[in-house]
C-alpha cells in the first residue's frame, strides 16, 4: 500500500487493536480504521491518503458516506480547498434523507466553508457607526460558545460610551441556511447555494421581507480592512419598495458592513472595527 505506521504512532495503539488493524492489510478495511486513528490523533495528511485510498477500492461500502464526510471535512478546515469540500459534503447529501446524522453535518460542513458566519467559541466582532467609527455608537459581539449557549452572540450596544443595552443574539445554521432566531420564528439571513441571483422569502405578517444575494465577489473597505470575494446580501420589507438594506459578508469573518440603499443610491450605515 506504500503507507505505513510511524514507530511513535504504533506505540499509541493498543497491540490487540494494532493486531486487528494489521489484519486488514492491503483491504478497505485496513484504510478506514488506521484513517480513523490518524484523523483521531491530528495526522489529517495521512488520514487524507488512507480515506481517498478506502474509497478507490470500495467506493458503495456503507463506511462511504462516513468517509466523504471526513474527507470533506479535511479540506475545509486543513486545506482550505471549500469547492473540493463542498463537493465531498454534497455527495453525501445526496442519498440521504434530511433525517439522516450524516446529511445534517455534511449540510453544516457547506455553510462552514466558506463560513460567512462563524459561531465558534472565542470569536469577538465590535461594530460601529460608519460616520463616526464608532464614538457616537459601537455594538460588541461576542460569541459564548459552551453546549447551551454554542450558537449565541452577546451584544453590548453602546450610544458614546454609555451601555445602552446587552444580551444575547441567537442563530442557527440548519436547512441549508442561517437564520437569526426572532421570538418563534427563524429567520434566514443567509441561504445556500451562495449564488448571485439567490433568493429568498420570509413571512411574517407586518415584518414579511425577501432577501438576494446580489454578488459573491464584492471587495469591501471597513476600519477592520478590506475584504474580498463578499457576499453582498439585500434585505427589504414587502410594504417599502423602494428602500432597503444591503449587508455584507466576508469568508471566515462573517458580518463586515451594512448599507441602506434605494433606487440610485446607497449609503453607509454600520462596519467593522475590529475582529479576533
Amino acid at each position: 500500500m506504500g503507507y505505513y505506521l510511524n514507530w511513535q504512532a504504533m506505540k499509541k495503539i493498543n497491540p490487540l487493536y494494532l493486531l486487528c488493524l494489521m489484519s486488514f492489510s492491503g483491504c478497505s478495511s485496513y484504510d478506514y480504521h488506521v484513517g480513523k486513528f490518524e484523523d483521531g490523533i491530528g495526522n489529517k495528511i495521512a488520514a487524507f491518503n488512507l480515506y481517498n485510498q478506502f474509497l478507490k477500492i470500495a467506493p458503495n461500502s456503507s463506511r462511504a458516506v462516513e468517509v466523504k464526510l471526513r474527507l470533506g471535512n479535511i479540506e475545509s478546515r486543513v486545506f482550505h480547498r471549500c469547492d473540493q469540500a463542498v463537493s465531498d459534503y454534497e455527495s453525501v447529501t445526496r442519498n440521504l434523507s434530511p433525517q439522516n446524522p450524516w446529511f445534517q453535518k455534511a449540510v453544516l460542513g457547506i455553510l462552514n466553508c466558506p463560513d460567512y458566519f462563524p459561531l465558534e467559541h472565542g470569536r469577538t466582532w465590535i461594530y460601529g457607526d460608519s460616520l463616526s467609527l464608532g464614538k457616537n455608537m459601537k455594538d460588541e459581539w461576542k460569541t459564548l460558545g459552551g453546549k447551551e449557549d454554542k450558537n449565541a452572540i452577546l451584544s453590548s450596544l453602546y450610544a458614546g460610551k454609555n451601555l445602552v443595552r446587552k444580551g444575547k443574539l441567537l442563530f442557527q445554521k440548519k436547512d441549508w441556511a442561517v437564520s437569526r432566531i426572532e421570538g418563534a420564528s427563524a429567520v434566514p439571513i443567509l441561504k445556500y447555494p451562495f449564488h448571485a441571483g439567490q433568493r429568498w422569502e420570509f413571512s411574517g405578517g407586518k415584518n414579511g421581507k425577501y432577501f438576494e444575494i446580489v454578488s459573491t465577489s464584492s471587495v469591501v473597505k471597513t476600519a477592520a480592512g478590506v475584504f474580498s470575494g463578499c457576499l453582498k446580501v439585500k434585505e427589504a420589507y414587502g410594504k417599502f419598495p423602494r428602500s432597503w438594506k444591503y449587508t455584507y459578508y466576508a469568508p471566515f469573518v462573517g458580518e463586515i458592513k451594512t448599507t441602506i440603499a434605494g433606487p440610485g443610491f446607497e449609503s453607509p450605515n454600520t462596519e467593522l472595527i475590529r475582529y479576533q
